[in-house]
């Protein structure tokens, strides 16, 4: 089969403050029309940087594309999208207070002949679009109200609705539980079948076997290895990715029962259109544990995790720290409480892409005691502080002061996660904060968040990845539309994928409010 697309000899080089980074030295790949093409590698290997020049958001130093069996000489996206090419890029580009229809037809909105938008006639369009898709969604929610899951499959959906004949997918399934991995796969299947071509950039093998045609890996910027995905088996592929075999075994030891940290009691919160997104929900948690919450996505754990942080007002209920009510206060007075926080959205509530790196490092940092000193910033103490960092957490950047926006996804959320497990709290609520790790960073995230848990530290994690849940949690809390239908001591017995799953959604629960009340009177 010839090849559909073709990248030769691709090279990319920054520069900034007075550094040069050769981010891809020769890079190839060809890609074969109506196959899914796993394009792998390790965070800063390279991936996202060679598909962001196919589209043409950034421009190589050298190299040639045939696209189609022609030349590809585009100038941006909007020319790549007239080709036929779209990209869903890890880094949402979604309008909040858009419904997600308008977001869908952003654009290329359906007007009549006086230029005005009918929206009931939009709304028709999309939601027939979304049928033929595969995908269910409600056009007419705004986009801001959705989960960061939701948000991805409503990316995914306008590149397609613009008519996306090759269709790049970076990271997709980072926000995904795993019954939505296994919806965007069934998805992907079916535009395979309608003759699209998919490039599919991530870092997870499994992913990769079920559902590439073929890899390319990527390496430190270079082509290592590439080749029908049948002639691979996880081992060979893994080592490809980091030169070595990595192992992501988790092992735990079960804890002391420790005294209560936090405590949420009858918490309840409302949405904008005051329907109810969390239902009277109360738990503990205890030092030297982690709680999981899992869940769909859209089951409310967003809306919980912060009105926990301050971020959002809840209805009904408290939250207590050590017994001091923290309610009703801001998300900065959290933190002087103890509590850390690593966002699911990284990008707008867990980094400031504008800033330098050390200006997102030291936000808990540059009033204290040894980094001020009468009111006077002792910058050669933050600067050499944030170096550390980088390299304790291995952050590929040229210079703490260059730019965060700058970095791949992988190296922000480093970046997040190095300043938030060395903020001093007693407390540490996180989402996903593998998302977009590679195997590496991954193992190196578990292993910090288990010896938190031996330093005595409570922990709420909120994940998508069912193998974190089983094999990091102490306690399991399922959520389902808003409501915790179950509690699992994963301490006492083995747990499943399976039962984990048929709690997730709602095909069993139990009386959790019993359970809670008897651990509270019983303490």
């Amino acid at each position: 089969m010839k090849s559909y697309l073709e990248m030769q000899e691709i090279n990319k080089t920054y520069r900034t403050y007075g550094h040069i980074v050769m981010a891809l030295k020769g890079v190839n790949l060809n890609v074969k029309k109506g196959t899914v093409h796993a394009v792998l590698g390790e965070n800063g290997a390279g991936k996202t940087t060679l598909m962001e020049i196919l589209v043409s958001v950034l421009k190589k130093d050298s190299g040639t594309i045939y696209f189609r069996g022609q030349k590809l000489e585009i100038e941006n996206p909007f020319q790549a999208f007239a080709q036929g090419i779209g990209m869903v890029h890890q880094h949402f580009s979604l309008i909040k207070d858009f419904t997600v229809a308008e977001n869908i037809v952003l654009g290329v909105e359906p007007v009549n002949r006086i230029g005005i938008i009918n929206s009931e006639q939009l709304e028709k369009k999309v939601l027939k679009f979304f049928r033929e898709s595969g995908f269910v969604i409600d056009p007419s929610v705004v986009v801001g109200t959705l989960s960061m899951g939701q948000r991805q499959k409503v990316e995914i959906l306008r590149i397609l609705y613009r008519g996306a004949d090759l269709l790049i997918l970076d990271e997709p399934t980072s926000v995904l539980a795993e019954q939505e991995v296994k919806d965007l796969f069934r998805v992907v299947n079916i535009l395979k079948k309608q003759g699209k071509t998919i490039i599919f950039i991530t870092h997870k093998v499994k992913e990769v076997l079920d559902i590439a045609d073929e890899i390319t890996v990527l390496r430190e910027g270079r082509t290592v290895g590439k080749g029908r995905v049948k002639d691979f088996d996880k081992k060979r592929i893994v080592q490809m990715i980091m030169g070595e075999s990595i192992s992501l075994n988790i092992e735990r030891i079960p804890p002391k029962k420790g005294k209560i940290l936090l405590s949420v009691q009858g918490l309840s919160v409302k949405s904008k259109g005051d329907s109810e997104k969390v239902k009277d929900i109360s738990f503990n948690l205890r030092k030297g544990e982690i709680t999981v919450i899992a869940g769909v996505s859209g089951s409310g754990q967003k809306e919980l995790v912060e009105a926990i942080f301050g971020l959002r007002q809840p209805s009904a209920g408290k939250v207590l720290v050590e017994g001091k009510d923290i309610t009703n206060l801001a998300p900065r007075d959290h933190r002087k409480m103890g509590i850390s926080y690593i966002p699911e959205d990284r990008m707008n509530l867990g980094s400031s892409l504008n800033s330098s790196l050390i200006e997102n490092i030291i936000v808990d940092k540059y009033y204290k005691l040894p980094f001020s000193k009468r009111g006077w910033m002792q910058i050669d103490l933050l600067k050499k502080y944030s170096e550390r960092l980088v390299d304790r957490y291995n952050i590929k950047i040229a210079d703490v002061d260059s730019c965060v926006g700058n970095l791949s996804g992988g190296n922000i959320q480093r970046v997040i996660i190095a300043r938030e497990l060395n903020a001093d709290s007693k407390i540490l609520i996180t989402q996903e904060p593998t998302m977009g790790l590679d195997l590496r960073s991954t193992k190196y995230v578990y292993n910090l968040l288990l010896e938190m848990r031996k330093q005595g530290k409570a922990i709420l994690l909120l994940t998508s990845d069912m193998d974190e849940v089983i094999g990091l949690s102490d306690k399991i809390l399922v959520m389902y539309q808003g409501e915790i239908v179950v509690s699992l001591d994963n301490n006492l017995r083995a747990i499943s994928k399976d039962e984990i799953g048929e709690y997730m959604l709602g095909i069993k629960r139990q009386n959790y409010i019993e359970q809670h009340v008897s651990e509270v009177y019983n303490e």
